[in-house]
């Protein structure tokens, strides 16, 4: 069963693990900041410097996050969390009363249970470095993904989700979108494209049901000018940096009956 890691073990660990530059470039991406200001001048790990990335990225430009992400809404379930990141959302399933689990690289594991822990809260952690996770099958009520940092995750781990969520289960997943404003705006569409649209994240899982992809998430410094005069909440659904998957698995009964149709 996942090992929990205890605070004084990731401590002599989390040196070893990732340097400062590499937690400094995770801490922005978390923030959803372009650049680390000084609240982030703290000591790596510590709680200080946890509470300053979830001041920012819960803050003003992430209010819609605790909604689409549903972090009340599963108390007492099961719920699989994936990912390249720190932690900042999952923990908030952990404080609604969710059994957690996070499965992330090797090198991630004592970050994110360190963002667990110094809120009282506990996590089960499972390595994702073979892309399989050590956990049965119809296992999870809820994976709540996060593949913000790598494009290609999704289409790794599709077949896992599958295989993991129980039947009526749903998956939440946050993924880079290809058409935000700062590419649409500097027109450069010929480029090579590595990122998702809402059709392409929408096809992701085709047997699954009830399937919705919504676009979120732009600072109100990334509109230029000329643009400002949309609102910004239009201006997100648009074209923001960040498109979100809920889609449920199908109930085995449908998914059989469509099979012998």
């Amino acid at each position: 069963f996942p090992r929990l890691l205890d605070i004084a073990e990731q401590a002599d660990q989390r040196s070893a693990q990732m340097d400062i530059a590499e937690l400094r470039d995770f801490a922005k991406a978390e923030a959803l900041v372009p650049h680390l200001g000084s609240s982030f001048n703290l000591i790596p790990l510590t709680e200080g410097w946890f509470r300053a990335i979830e001041e920012k990225r819960h803050g003003r430009h992430g209010e819609w996050l605790p909604r689409h992400l549903e972090f009340n809404r599963h108390q007492r379930e099961r719920v699989l969390c994936i990912g390249p990141c720190l932690g900042t959302d999952w923990v908030n399933y952990a404080l609604n009363g969710a059994e957690v689990t996070v499965a992330a690289e090797s090198r991630l594991l004592e970050p994110i249970l360190m963002n667990f822990q110094w809120r009282g809260l506990t996590a089960s952690a499972l390595s994702a470095d073979s892309g399989i996770l050590a956990m049965p099958d119809e296992s999870a009520d809820v994976i709540a993904a996060n593949w913000m940092l790598d494009d290609e995750a999704p289409s790794r781990w599709a077949s896992e989700v599958k295989r993991l969520l129980k039947p009526g289960g749903k998956i939440l997943a946050l993924v880079r979108a290809e058409w935000n404003l700062r590419r649409i705006t500097r027109l450069r569409w010929w480029t090579a494209r590595s990122a998702w649209t809402r059709a392409g994240l929408a096809r992701l899982l085709p047997d699954f049901q009830e399937v919705r992809v919504r676009q979120r998430q732009l600072r109100r410094s990334e509109v230029p000018g000329i643009l400002r005069f949309i609102p910004m909440p239009l201006l997100e659904r648009m074209a923001g940096n960040a498109l979100i998957l809920k889609a449920f698995k199908p109930l085995a009964g449908r998914e059989e009956a469509r099979i012998a149709a």
